[in-house]
């Protein structure tokens, strides 16, 4: 429902804790979250990006508990653990609702019912999250939503070269299996994660073909393995640039779907230089163009309008 006129938007709040202020991640998922769902969906809600202070600092945890007063808060990956469990009592007692975006991780656990809704960022996360959720939270009623996440809104559209084939790497150097002899070839700009990061993201629209071969973390928290979105991917989408992906990555074939050219079944070196000598052979082919109309349809996927629909149906819940 709209706001009815004379009533105040409900307010919903962003939470992150010191540690993260200069992170990718919360970058993407609460700054960039929150100026996209204030331009598509303001007529309902009003957004708000909050620190989550440290219990030790009491008279600073009241302030936050306080601003939080009928809000819907959504924690960013561990920020409600800088809380500690008296004020997040005090802050269950006062928000409307409360989530925790577990992004690439699995935060918590917390004190049973504490949260609301349990956020998964890639299909793979919400079935891990379902799937363990008794482990985590037992709580009848909780909830488990799926928010798909977004491209890096810097990126300009379509800017990808069309003319030759160009390879790159766009990442964290710990992220990417890429063989040496692939390096040397490719556009890989030095990256670290933190600070202004806007050169870097410029840097995308130089290659029309994205390394996203990565073998992914095993990493469990009470049975839920931790899942990374196909952030890479979506990307590599909006500059329109094809991508190398190899089939563990998660949601890759959900997006892109099994038979997606440039495909490969492991991470093994060979085949990763077999994949991109494979692509550089088809630049400007039919099988080329048709990666390009699954890229296309990714980028259209992860839209802005898609996204914060999602977000809207979460935050309809409270």
């Amino acid at each position: 429902m709209l706001a009815c006129k004379g009533q105040s938007p409900m307010k919903v709040i962003f939470a992150y804790r010191i540690g993260q202020k200069m992170m990718g991640g919360k970058a993407m998922r609460v700054d960039q979250l929150a100026a996209l769902a204030k331009a598509h969906l303001s007529e309902r809600y009003s957004f708000e990006v909050a620190l989550a202070p440290k219990g030790a600092r009491p008279h600073a945890c009241r302030r936050f508990v306080n601003a939080c007063k009928d809000a819907i808060v959504i924690f960013h990956k561990s920020a409600a653990a800088n809380l500690g469990p008296e004020f997040r009592a005090s802050l269950k007692r006062a928000a409307a609702g409360i989530c925790v975006d577990h992004l690439d991780i699995v935060a918590g656990p917390f004190e049973p019912g504490f949260i609301d809704v349990h956020i998964a960022a890639s299909y793979e996360s919400e079935r891990s999250l379902h799937r363990g959720l008794a482990a985590l939270d037992p709580t009848p009623g909780t909830q488990v939503r799926h928010l798909r996440h977004h491209a890096d809104p810097r990126l300009k559209a379509a800017s990808a070269p069309r003319g030759s084939f160009w390879l790159g790497y766009f990442g964290l150097p710990d992220n990417v299996v890429l063989p040496p002899a692939l390096a040397e070839q490719a556009i890989v700009p030095g990256y670290d994660g933190k600070g202004d990061v806007s050169a870097f993201i410029a840097r995308l629209s130089e290659a029309n073909f994205h390394i996203c071969t990565r073998d992914p973390s095993p990493v469990l928290t009470r049975g839920i393995l931790s899942s990374k979105p196909f952030t890479k991917g979506f990307n590599a989408a909006v500059v329109g640039a094809n991508v190398l992906v190899n089939r563990q990555v998660h949601d890759a074939e959900y997006y892109l779907g099994a038979d997606y050219p440039y495909f490969v079944d492991s991470t093994d070196a060979a085949v990763i230089g077999e994949g991109v000598a494979r692509a550089a052979a088809e630049f400007g082919s039919a099988r080329w163009n048709n990666a390009s109309t699954r890229m296309a349809d990714v980028a259209r996927q992860i839209a802005p309008t898609e996204v914060t629909a999602e977000l809207d149906k979460i935050l309809r819940l409270f």
